[in-house]
């Protein structure tokens, strides 16, 4: 396992800013709760490959209540 931790800046921290990815010292991952979140790598480029494909019958379209 590495000593550091990639996480995703979610506050502005210095000249830093929201959305940019730094690399963090596993032990100092706690300091950085409020300015970032730490990122999986995988679950990331999992989610950009099935971004498309969508199941149509789970989307945000509201149901109509049993029996209305």
């Amino acid at each position: 396992m590495s000593d550091t931790v990639k996480m995703r800046l979610t506050f502005p921290r210095g000249k830093q800013q929201p959305g940019e990815t730094v690399e963090v010292p596993a032990d100092e991952v706690h300091r950085w709760k409020g300015f970032a979140e730490p990122i999986d790598d995988k679950k990331a480029d999992e989610a950009t490959k099935t971004s498309g494909d969508k199941n149509p019958t789970t989307g945000s379209v509201p149901q109509k209540a049993a029996g209305k």
